[in-house]
């Protein structure tokens, strides 16, 4: 078994320009402290973690695998993101950047011991 997945290079072109865009994105918004590109910002943010956990998710070869951890952390992350950008509360900002760094450290564990 192994819990690594193969994605077509198309793929990993879209996940590798979809983070670079958003470090782009918040780069800009912190330097010009501009408001409204800060919370496009967060909205790429979520878009980017549920796309992510999406595609990991579908790859993933068993539910219980530590791919398909890392694919719901994501998931759940990006969906809490949302979240944030309704209420506006910061617990729920923290909670959503925990849970994809732990689906990030979950999937580089993965791909670590493959």
């Amino acid at each position: 078994m192994s819990d690594t997945i193969e994605l077509s290079a198309s793929m990993r072109r879209l996940i590798v320009y979809g983070i670079l865009f958003y470090f782009a994105l918040f780069a800009y918004a912190t330097l010009a402290e501009d408001a409204m590109a800060m919370l496009v910002t967060e909205f790429a943010f979520g878009v980017i973690a549920v796309g992510i956990g999406a595609i990991l998710y579908r790859e993933a070869d068993e539910p219980t695998s530590v791919v398909t951890g890392a694919a719901v952390c994501l998931i759940a992350g990006g969906i809490l993101q949302f979240a944030h950008l309704v209420s506006g509360l910061v617990v729920i900002d923290l909670a959503s950047t925990l849970l994809v760094y732990a689906g990030i450290g979950l999937y580089i564990y993965a791909a670590w011991n493959s």
